[in-house]
């Protein structure tokens, strides 16, 4: 399970907004302040709850499945790679573009899938779904 604690920002209806503190590895090293590497982002996590349980600046946790992580790593950082790979061999070899032809081709190759991407992104919201839970 991959577990997120965090503090319910907006409550509209059966929607709960969650700000969550993104951290890198090193941002609880204690010597952060000289490090120029240390960062934190802050993300907010929509999360549909229909029990009335919660309320406004509420800390609490927030859960979703190892398998979740895995296919957004995938989308993510996996497809498009071999989209690049599989262009740059298909344009090197079959169609015989020079390194730089070949290169702008396989980015440009790219724009496609996350068009479609972006036109999927309702549908794969529903895929990437979070539960909520009280902290102890």
């Amino acid at each position: 399970m991959i577990e997120h604690e965090g503090i319910i920002e907006k409550i509209s209806g059966n929607k709960i907004t969650v700000r969550i503190s993104q951290q890198s590895a090193c941002s609880t090293c204690h010597a952060k302040g000289a490090c120029m590497a240390a960062d934190a982002k802050e993300k907010r996590v929509d999360i549909t709850d229909y029990s009335g349980r919660f309320s406004e600046n509420e800390q609490v946790i927030i859960e979703g499945k190892e398998s979740v992580g895995y296919k957004a790593v995938f989308w993510a950082f996996v497809l498009p790679l071999v989209i690049l790979i599989v262009m740059l061999v298909l344009t090197t070899t079959v169609w015989d573009f020079n390194e730089t032809e070949a290169a702008i081709s396989s980015m440009i190759a790219l724009a496609p899938y996350y068009f479609l991407l972006y036109l999927l992104k309702n549908k794969m919201a529903n895929t990437f779904r979070f539960s909520i839970k009280k902290t102890n």
